[in-house]
């Protein structure tokens, strides 16, 4: 087991040239998680079917405009939308780097939620990945550092009493 650096993963190119995405782990027709660099405004991607989380985990924020209204993704806030829902992008306060869970609702449940401080995160049999935000946490005798994921299963992991986390959460529906 080994935190992985999300930014040394190989970069791909958005179609609309406003982005890149370094997908992190999935299971293809199920989920996906990916860390994406949001540098222009612009449309997003359709993803019919599948429900999305978004989390800006760098930057100031990032709005969306849609259908007449205006979601905001603010750091360490999971928002979660359609993938049907047409998007489009604005960054107010220039570029972001934004963690998002897509998943097939039909096929898979899927969460992520913030946590601080040192609370250990329990075991379970869902597939499980932790972003560090900010300060430390640990994973058996594995450390991980800010800006790290660390991709487990049955496992605990615990948050330094600094840290700032997201935890990912996928679990089959039966």
């Amino acid at each position: 087991m080994r935190p992985l650096d999300p930014r040394s993963l190989p970069p791909v190119p958005w179609k609309n040239g406003g982005g890149v995405t370094r997908e992190i782990a999935g299971e293809p027709g199920h989920w996906r998680l990916s860390l994406a660099e949001v540098s222009a405004e612009g449309p997003f991607s359709l993803f019919p079917g599948q429900m999305r989380i978004l989390t800006v985990v760098d930057g100031s924020g990032m709005e969306l405009h849609t259908d007449g209204r205006v979601l905001r993704a603010q750091l360490a806030a999971p928002l979660r939308f359609s993938g049907d829902l047409p998007v489009t992008g604005r960054l107010p306060d220039g570029p972001v780097r934004n963690l998002n869970l897509i998943f097939d609702p039909r096929r898979v449940t899927g969460s992520v939620s913030v946590h601080t401080g040192a609370r250990t995160l329990a075991a379970t049999p869902e597939e499980v990945a932790l972003y560090l935000l900010s300060g430390t946490a640990s994973c058996q005798t594995t450390a991980i550092a800010a800006g790290q994921v660390l991709c487990a299963r049955n496992v605990s992991l615990k948050p330094g009493p600094d840290a700032l986390a997201l935890c990912v959460t996928i679990s089959r529906r039966t």
